[in-house]
């Protein structure tokens, strides 16, 4: 038996940024890129704190996110390494890792906090 998903508006934000990073993750590189050594490497951190906090609001499956997100991550470099115009490189997952784990950070920080906690309240 199929059963319904509840999407609610952040549901809708997770998912539709989830189609944002794969269209992102095989497209061919032509778009300007941060001239630093650590710019791809900030982008992915940047797309995967914004994935979980996006997914946190959604669903509140901590454990469920990390692991998601996590294979999602692994599952783009593997789609990457048949592309001819994009290479897979673990140096991305592990900068993927770096960003869900900012973005759990940002999450218990700001429920932590007296000024954002209304918007983490069920």
């Amino acid at each position: 038996m199929l059963y319904a998903v509840k999407m609610n508006r952040y549901g809708i934000l997770f998912y539709s940024l989830l189609a944002v990073v794969s269209w992102l993750a095989v497209t061919p590189l032509d778009v300007p890129q941060m001239n630093t050594d650590w710019g791809d490497k900030i982008n992915h951190a940047a797309a995967f704190a914004v994935l979980f906090v996006a997914g946190y609001k959604a669903y509140r499956r901590v454990f469920t996110l990390w692991a998601g997100l996590i294979a999602y991550g692994v599952f783009i470099e593997a789609v990457q390494s048949f592309l001819p115009f994009r290479f897979a490189s673990a140096e991305d997952v592990v900068a993927d890792i770096a960003g869900i784990a900012l973005g759990h950070s940002a999450v218990f920080l700001l429920k932590k906090s007296r000024l954002t906690a209304s918007v983490f309240k069920n």
